[in-house]
């Protein structure tokens, strides 16, 4: 009885404090799709406080003052999406255009998968309290083969990795397995995490099972180890369960490079208006030299046999979803006719090829991700930071509105639709 009248004390002072505290902003009216359950909660006002969510409740005329009502009668507010494998560009001019063309799409969270120490003051920069340009998430430089690091170059560099509070180290390769668990050791003692590539390589640098999952890895890229190698694929996803490893299975990139589509249709993807001419013309005519000199013949078994390759991909990413394991999205938009912001939709196209649900997709942008970085956002909830989109249409039932964002409410910033379209006309211009 006591637990139940202390409940009770602590649920009407919570009410209280909502209804009678000032709140910032106030989101009237909207459908709201909280992505901890597949459900959307109809007719909600969605209370605003230093850019945390302070309360849920059925609309009805507000008590509060409030500094801001943004109308979301008709709409649905879900969490903000993130990119999960983004390979940052050279110059900041670039990197500017990098975080306006994820804003206007409802991305406000880029995890880099290609480090460089010059990030650090990328982030200084872009994640200040004054910005409303997406978090980003930094990797260390890669390691690769190519480097044979002595201990005290390995110390070094994850120390200052660490000094540096970059999130994570990514590995693309490795030179030996004793080198892979000496790094891996240096990083579990300065609690850094690794990420990157699967390192078994049946045609190159052997990395057993055991070292590789027992590690620090808390996620890997493209379905390394789960494609081509059956034999081992059960005990491969044991692993991945037992470790609750993390998952980004990046089928853009294979789905563009398959050579399936004609170069019509691969410049007239949406987005593509970003891009200089120039670089489109030189994307098609490198395709088309590629092409010729394959010649038909080949080119037919090369297709055909890419074709196979993607539907061995859609029926891995399916049996990682059934199987609970988490999956975090991304095109790995690093290569032609990928463009950043707008090819994370092409990716939950493919997600959904492979027969995941709406809800399923959209967890892989939202809850997933935040769950990786163990942040508050990822679902609509009380006491959640105050990190969504508003669409036009239930996202549930139809995929197709993230591509017309309404508005993102990011880092207490609030991009209505039309600053969203002022932003993208910049970029053209």
């Amino acid at each position: 009885m006591k637990k139940i009248f202390s409940f009770a004390i602590v649920l009407i002072t919570s009410i209280v404090v909502a209804q009678t505290n000032e709140v910032d902003y106030v989101v009237k009216n909207v459908n709201v799709v909280p992505m901890n359950s597949n459900l959307v909660l109809k007719n909600q006002d969605v209370k605003i406080k230093d850019g945390k969510i302070i309360e849920i409740s059925k609309s009805k005329k507000s008590k509060n003052k409030t500094v801001k009502i943004i109308d979301g009668k008709g709409m649905y507010l879900m969490p903000s999406l993130s990119d999960a494998h983004v390979h940052f560009p050279e110059t900041e001019k670039e990197m500017e255009k990098v975080m306006q063309l994820n804003i206007i799409n409802g991305i406000t969270k880029l995890r880099s998968m290609r480090g460089d120490w010059n990030h650090v003051k990328w982030r200084e920069k872009y994640n200040a309290e004054t910005s409303y340009y997406p978090k980003l998430y930094i990797s260390a430089p890669p390691i690769s083969r190519q480097y044979d690091l002595t201990i005290e170059q390995m110390n070094d560099f994850v120390k200052s990795a660490k000094d540096y509070n970059f999130d994570f180290i990514k590995i693309l390769s490795i030179k030996s397995e004793t080198l892979f668990k000496q790094l891996d050791s240096v990083c579990k003692s300065q609690n850094i995490s690794l990420a990157g590539h699967f390192l078994d390589n049946p045609k190159g640098i052997h990395i057993s099972d055991e070292a590789f999952f027992n590690s620090n890895y808390k996620s890997f890229e493209h379905l390394g180890g789960l494609i081509g190698e059956p034999e081992k694929f059960d005990s491969r996803i044991k692993y991945i369960q037992d470790k609750k490893m993390v998952v980004c299975p990046t089928l853009l990139w294979y789905d563009i490079g398959s050579g399936q589509y004609d170069t019509d249709y691969l410049i007239n993807q949406d987005g593509m208006q970003f891009v200089k001419e120039e670089t489109k013309k030189e994307w098609v005519e490198k395709t088309n030299l590629y092409r010729e000199k394959t010649g038909k013949a080949a080119l037919e078994v090369e297709i055909e046999s890419e074709k196979k390759s993607m539907e061995e991909r859609f029926s891995v990413v399916k049996k990682l979803n059934d199987l609970g394991i988490d999956l975090i999205i991304s095109p790995d938009a690093s290569s032609k006719y990928m463009i950043s912001g707008f090819a994370l939709f092409e990716e939950m196209k493919l997600y959904k090829k492979s027969g995941l649900s709406n809800y399923d997709i959209l967890k892989s942008s939202t809850l997933n991700f935040a769950k990786l970085f163990n942040e508050n956002y990822g679902t609509i909830e009380i006491g959640k930071n105050a990190d969504f989109i508003l669409l036009g249409e239930n996202p549930l039932e139809k995929l197709e509105t993230l591509k017309e964002i309404k508005g993102v409410f990011y880092n207490n910033f609030y991009l209505n639709e039309s600053q969203l379209n002022e932003i993208r006309n910049n970029i053209e211009k």
